[in-house]
């Protein structure tokens, strides 16, 4: 009776024992997982929308001009306004831009107006923009996806306003995303049981951790639908106190 009892307490102690070694994923431990979010940035730029909303011919002064910018590389543009009935030239004469001079008199109406600005702009334009008329409101855009210096009404008492601002193409480029949400998994789990955000430089960590598997993932962009999916990437914690680099995972924004 005693040998059987001293073989079953035996039996006890080396399940135990084998249970005690086996690795199973959770907090409580001593070991990091660290890593870094990079973000792939594919996105379509804007053209640069400019509409003009001008006046009638009394609310203009001769020598008044407003302006407006091509691209980098590209031309500056002023359009100033010239009444014949003044002797004195009204042109200002800004350095490094390109001058449109547009006839008018004090009578004229505001589509008159448009009309004329209109014409004097089309034949000064070298293809940084297209422009259109619409009753009084005149709208340049730009012939390309690139950020412009905003356009200015200048010495005029005209409407001015950038409808659509200018944006580059981004194709490709990588940066380090801050704040990103990323999950870490325990084991064969499927629903994430915990969650750490990037730093400035893209990196994360998980802390506390014992020996065993585990899944991180973090959501990125599909590139057809557009919805967020799961980027996974799995690690294996064999050793306590340790410190384990799942490396870059790469997500498109």
């Amino acid at each position: 009776m005693i040998s059987y009892l001293k073989a079953s307490i035996l039996s006890i102690l080396l399940i135990g024992a084998f249970s005690s070694c086996k690795k199973v994923a959770g907090p409580g431990g001593t070991s990091v997982i660290r890593g870094t979010i990079v973000g792939v940035n594919n996105s379509t730029g804007n053209a640069e929308t400019i509409d003009i909303t001008v006046k009638q011919g009394l609310d203009i002064e001769h020598g008044d001009y407003f302006i407006f910018n091509g691209p980098a590389g590209g031309s500056l543009y002023y359009v100033w306004y010239n009444n014949p009935t003044w002797v004195s030239n009204g042109d200002p004469q800004l350095q490094g831009r390109v001058g449109i001079q547009v006839n008018y008199n004090y009578s004229a109406s505001n589509l008159e107006i448009a009309n004329a600005t209109l014409t004097a702009i089309e034949a000064s334009l070298n293809g940084d923009f297209t422009i259109s008329q619409i009753n009084d409101i005149l709208t340049l855009v730009s012939t390309s996806r690139v950020e412009i210096t905003d356009a200015d009404n200048g010495t005029t008492n005209f409407k001015v306003d950038v409808t659509n601002q200018g944006k580059a193409d981004v194709n490709g480029s990588e940066m380090a995303i801050t704040e990103e949400r990323v999950y870490l998994i325990y084991g064969d789990g499927i629903v994430f049981n915990d969650i750490a955000r990037t730093g400035a430089d893209g990196y994360f960590s998980f802390e506390g951790l014992q020996v065993g598997k585990y899944k991180i993932y973090a959501l990125t962009k599909d590139a057809t639908s557009g919805e967020k999916v799961p980027v996974y990437k799995e690690i294996e914690i064999t050793e306590k106190a340790s410190i384990n680099e799942i490396g870059v995972i790469s997500i498109l924004q």
